[in-house]
């Protein structure tokens, strides 16, 4: 009798055990998520009999306020746990406080599930599990975002992001840095956000969560003003969704958000520059997103909205109307935000003006402006109820600071009694020990004396001969400091003398019109250089890289400038570029001797373009780089000899010159190899990472097709992005030509 009893004892117990894997086949069967949840939760009340321990019926009510999503079921829930609970259940009152404060914050009653979730923040602290400390803190942090209570915000936001700090949690760092960003953004505090928002994406792309990173870009556009900008973040956060299938609810509804959020700024760029092909990219991501049926959110509306501005664009007033008036009949249907209400009601305000139907303008207007203060409204309260919640903190903040002073002064009245008595003992061993040592001092003050007069007289003559070498030291100072001054200006001179030599940017604009120069020497004076010429039908471009950098560079860019001006003239000599690099190999190791007639291993390395746009080709040679051609977004790698021009231990007789046909749009790219050579990336890495040929081709094929001054601009951010405040390491030359 005695075993049937313990069997049936333990029979709910393997039940509760086995719970996870009944909802799991449930979840396969059922076709509905209320319909999964609503199985759980009876099947953890039938676990409960009128014999069950208070301790069983707390595990089925924790466990129900765990997979229930039904704020009304664990707001129920969470009661009975907070009344099965003596004041040692630390983990389930947690549990049922942070229960109650999801539910509370579900039921959008902001104020109630911050009251719940600060009541659940000592218990959790008790429990001592760190993690759930972190979690705690940003539902804190969330609802006082909902209540605009600003400083309370980011004090819990950080006490989080210490935690996985601590915990070295990067997943968790990212998802907090996102949530302090889009903060951020909800305040207009761009900069910070963008700060908080570029950490969350260094990290994200390190762990590869390529839909968190998509996530990383659509904010980050939240935090651009410039469309161009915007445009850059929005294209790359719908490539990586649309690269990765997911059947998660949240990433395929900011998938949505990312195409529509797209569309709109392709629309507002229709709208700036006049050119309808941004409208039709605009209309792209529309389709995406799906224009043809309207339903009752937000996206829905503003996906709509968008849709009707296109057609406005394309003169299509009266479709423009339909579209919104077709969204019309969903508004009372969903809970739709005023500012985007208003925001609908100033478009078919906008669109009836158009038409000339000034009444439903005039209706329309009246709409507008009632959502427009309705919002107005909100924010006032949302102030006065912040206002509020503080005041109610600070009251009891005062009352519990009341008690704890009390209870320090108690405390301290009992200690000051002990410790006035020990310091009264302690007063007369020390009056019998002070006269004891001030006899022995009296007596060694006496042999200090005579001590000290000895060494003061050292001193003086120690002294004497410092300042004698001092006055050395300052003169020898001064002389350095004469020698380095005039050393720079001697640089510095040398600098305008190179940059007088290579082709002026004026040069290049007329021989190329469509051009981007990005130059940027390691020091003062530079081992690369480039150079246009007009030698008869043939536009020729030249770009070199001597061998170091600095002074000796710059020694060789002259010679080699030099020494152009001489083998580049003709049209002869444009239409065989490889017979000039032979010329300039020849000029090199002649010229490049030492005093005991020794060969000098330097040289450089080049490319030469000559561009026939009357035939559409370019002849081109390469000596030991590389060149790029992206006609369409598609990248053509022009490979060279690899041998440098100078003395090599294994050179062909000749350089080869190359052909290729060229089309209008065409963009050529010649560079050195400062900037795939420049060291950067993560700081935890001192050395750091080489930026690399393949990087610098793919952002060059990324950006192909915007301005080339555009170009330059992103080229530039993104080294001094990439170098992270690290030294330049190379010269860096990047030329690119837009046929």
């Amino acid at each position: 009798m005695n075993r049937k009893n313990q069997i049936s004892q333990l029979f709910p117990i393997v039940l509760l055990l086995l719970l996870p894997t009944m909802a799991c086949s449930a979840q396969n069967d059922d076709e509905e998520v209320s319909d999964q949840t609503q199985y759980i939760v009876d099947s953890l009340l039938s676990l409960i009999t009128e014999d069950s321990s208070d301790s069983f019926k707390l595990s089925c009510y924790h466990r129900i306020c765990h997979y229930s999503d039904n704020p009304d079921t664990v707001l129920k829930y969470a009661q009975l746990m907070l009344e099965l609970s003596n004041e040692s259940d630390v983990y389930h009152i947690a549990n049922a406080y942070d229960g109650m404060s999801w539910a509370y914050y579900v039921k959008d009653e902001a104020r109630l599930s911050l009251e719940y979730a600060l009541k659940a923040l000592p218990f959790i602290e008790r429990a001592g599990h760190a993690d759930k400390i972190a979690e705690e803190c940003i539902s804190i942090a969330k609802s006082y975002h909902v209540l605009n209570i600003r400083d309370s915000i980011f004090l819990y936001f950080n006490r989080a992001l210490d935690i996985y700090l601590e915990l070295k949690d990067s997943a968790f760092m990212a998802y907090t840095y996102r949530s302090i960003g889009m903060v951020n953004t909800d305040f207009d505090y761009r900069q910070a956000a963008a700060e908080y928002l570029q950490k969350a994406f260094v990290i994200d792309s390190i762990l590869g969560k390529k839909l968190d990173v998509a996530d990383d870009y659509l904010y980050l556009a939240n935090t651009v003003t410039d469309n161009w900008q915007k445009l850059y973040y929005l294209k790359n956060s719908v490539a990586i969704f649309d690269s990765i299938p997911t059947d998660d609810s949240y990433y395929i509804r900011e998938r949505s958000n990312a195409n529509q959020r797209l569309a709109r700024t392709y629309i507002e760029l229709a709208q700036e520059t006049g050119q309808r092909t941004f409208a039709d990219s605009c209309y792209i991501y529309l389709k995406k997103n799906g224009i043809t049926e309207s339903g009752p959110t937000d996206l829905s509306i503003m996906t709509h909205t968008c849709y009707a501005e296109y057609l406005l664009f394309c003169g299509k007033t009266q479709a423009a109307l339909d579209v919104l008036l077709k969204c019309e009949k969903h508004l009372s249907q969903s809970e739709i935000q005023a500012p985007m209400l208003a925001e609908y009601y100033q478009r078919l305000t906008d669109i009836y003006t158009t038409l000339g139907d000034y009444k439903n303008a005039l209706a329309s207007f009246k709409m507008h402006h009632k959502y427009k203060t309705a919002y107005a409204n909100d924010s006032t309260l949302n102030v006065l109820a912040s206002f509020q919640t503080e005041q109610t903190m600070r009251v009891h903040a005062t009352e519990k600071q009341r008690i704890e002073s009390e209870n320090r002064r108690l405390r301290t009245v009992r200690t000051s009694l002990a410790i006035g008595l020990m310091l009264v003992m302690a007063l007369v061993i020390l009056v019998f020990r002070m006269l004891i040592i001030k006899r022995k001092a009296n007596r060694d003050l006496l042999y200090k004396n005579e001590m000290l007069d000895q060494q003061n007289a050292e001193i003086l003559a120690q002294r004497e001969e410092i300042e004698t070498q001092r006055d050395l030291i300052m003169q020898q100072w001064h002389e350095v400091e004469d020698v380095n001054h005039k050393l720079l200006e001697s640089i510095n001179y040398a600098r305008r003398i190179q940059h007088a030599a290579i082709s002026l940017k004026t040069e290049v604009d007329k021989i190329f019109p469509q051009n981007m120069v990005f130059y940027r020497p390691c020091d003062i004076v530079s081992g690369d250089f480039y150079r246009v010429a007009q030698c008869g039908r043939f536009s020729v471009l030249i770009i070199a890289d001597c061998t170091g950098h600095g002074i000796p560079g710059a020694f060789l860019s002259m010679l080699g400038i030099s020494a152009l001006k001489e083998f580049c003239v003709t049209e002869q000599d444009a239409a065989n570029p490889g017979a000039i690099l032979d010329r300039m190999r020849t000029f090199i190791k002649s010229t490049l001797v030492s005093d005991n007639r020794e060969a000098i291993g330097d040289g450089m390395d080049m490319t030469i373009c000559s561009f026939d746009f009357y035939a559409m080709e370019m002849r081109y040679a390469l000596a030991n780089q590389t060149a790029v051609v992206v006609r369409g977004g598609e990248v053509i790698k022009l490979q060279g000899d690899r041998m440098p021009v100078g003395r090599y231990v294994v050179e062909k007789e000749h350089f080869t010159t190359q052909a290729m046909p060229i089309e209008k749009g065409d963009v050529v790219y010649c560079f050195t190899d400062g900037i795939q050579d420049q060291l950067g990336g993560d700081l935890s890495n001192e050395v750091g990472e080489k930026f690399l040929r393949k990087n610098l081709i793919d952002l060059l094929q990324a950006n192909s097709g915007m301005p080339l001054e555009t170009q330059c601009q992103l080229l530039d951010q993104t080294i001094n992005n990439w170098r992270n405040g690290r030294q330049q390491v190379d010269d860096m030359t990047l030329v690119g030509i837009r046929v």
